[in-house]
Parts: structure tokens; sequence; C-alpha cells
């Protein structure tokens, strides 16, 4: 089975973000990401516009186009971003405050600074929202998931988790891992207890290699991309295959990869 889907891409070795269509293998635009380095997260809010988090912020970008609409550069060390319906946004990341720990900050429609919530920790990656009003955040070795004010309800690990990348609830109520240099995929059921791991080297053909699994995005068919991030720089587009594609049971179905033009994929968003 091939990889057929247009989608978001990071190249995070070469720090450029491209829109690429897998079944002609076309990169329809690439956008350098030099004044938005460290770009890491991706949220569509319509039918033309991508939420982008980057170190210093975010910025709005017309998906079909690859043009900048708007910006904030207000941080250092921002990891993740997510938009509600009301224009508000949530900004995660370390010491956005400057009292230290892990930050989530919550902006108005204006940009303002309404609500802050901290608690300490010195790992945080791809924050993700529940259906619950709770944040699952990627603290390394396990995910914890907290109140909005940050504290802790329970947390979700799995022996090999190595700088987790991100957590997300499913809408069966299971919560789904990508666990960053583990290099596998974790489902946990609605109690919080490991259900399922697959994706592992182990479980791989070789060409696969797989190395980092970072972000990932589900298809409306519930099959799952998962981006196999191989390393930081340039040159890395030959380790591994890229892109993975995975069926509802976990069993690998397809790869796509495009060495020549991409050297570590990580930020991933299907469109």
């Amino acid at each position: 089975m091939n990889i057929d889907v247009r989608f978001l891409g990071i190249d995070e070795g070469c720090q450029r973000l491209s829109l690429i269509d897998t079944g002609t293998n076309d990169f329809i635009w690439t956008l350098d990401l030099g004044d938005f380095p460290l770009a890491r997260d991706m949220q569509r809010l319509d039918d033309e516009r991508v939420l982008v988090g980057y170190d210093h912020g975010f910025f709005e970008l017309e998906w079909r186009t690859g043009r900048v609409l708007s910006h904030c550069s207000r941080w250092k060390e921002v990891s993740a971003v997510t938009r509600f319906a009301d224009g508000s946004t949530l900004v995660t990341g370390m010491d956005l405050d400057g009292r230290g720990g892990v930050t989530v900050l919550t902006l108005n429609p204006d940009g303002d600074t309404v609500r802050i919530a901290r608690r300490e920790g010195d790992y945080v990656r791809l924050m993700r929202t529940t259906p619950q009003n709770t944040y699952l955040l990627c603290t390394n070795d396990h995910i914890k998931e907290t109140t909005v004010d940050l504290v802790e309800i329970r947390r979700f690990s799995s022996p090999g988790f190595e700088h987790a990348w991100k957590a997300e609830r499913l809408a069966d109520g299971s919560t789904l891992v990508s666990a960053g240099y583990g290099a596998f995929m974790a489902i946990f059921d609605s109690a919080g207890a490991l259900v399922r791991r697959f994706g592992a080297a182990s479980q791989m053909p070789g060409a696969v290699a797989p190395f980092f699994y970072a972000s990932y995005g589900l298809l409306p068919d519930g099959h799952l991309l998962v981006a196999n991030w191989q390393g930081h720089g340039p040159d890395n587009g030959h380790k591994g295959q890229q892109l993975l594609k995975f069926g509802q049971e976990g069993r690998l179905v397809a790869t796509w990869s495009a060495p020549d033009r991409i050297s570590s994929l990580q930020g991933l968003l299907p469109l």
C-alpha cells in the first residue's frame, strides 16, 4: 500500500516547512524557517489557515500557498500552541514567565496574557487539551495529565519513553503517545493502563530504522501517520524511512521518504 496524502511537514534538520503531496512526490511550496526557529507544533484552524508554534511564539499560515499571515514573537522555549474556537490561545513552554519550570499561558483574542499556570519541570513538548478539560503534558519519560492549573491528576508511562513527544486523547477515551527516542507508539486505556506498543524496531523492516517517533496524525480512515525523525542537521534523509503509516491494529502498512529533499521529518499535519 502506498501513502497518498497531502501534509504539512517540518524538516527540523534543515529548518524548512513544506506542503507535500506524497502521491505525486510534489513539494508544492517550501518555507525557510530561519525567521521562525525550532517550529514544532501545528494546528489546522479552518479551510485556509494553520497555526504554527515555534521557539519564540507562533504564526498563522495560509496553508495552500505558504504565505505567513501574522506572527507573535514574545518568548523563548515555546514548545506547543493551541487555538480555541473563541480565539484564545494556549502557549506552552519552559520558563515563559521568568519563574522557571513548565508554563502554560492563556492569551485572549487580542493577545493579552490573562492566565498563567506553572509547575516544576525541565522538559515539555506538544501539550494537548482533552475533552475532559485537562492537559496532556509530555514530560520526557512520562505523560502528565493535569488540571488547567497544572495540578497532576495521573500519569502515563512505559519503559523506553525518552523525550516523549506527543500525547493525544482519542474519541474512545484512550490516549496515544509517541515515545520520542524510544521509537515506538503506545496506547493507554481510559484508566491509564498500557494497552499496546507498536512500531518498535523489532517489529519493523530494517530499512525503516526507527530512531525518534515525533509528531503523528490520524487519517479519516483510521490509519496513523508517524514522523520518524533521524537527527539534527542536514544529510539525515538516507538513514531511514521518514513517514510511516500504520493500520488500526498497529501494523506497518506503508512508508514514504524524500531523502534528497528532507533531512529529518519532525512536525506533521495531514490536510
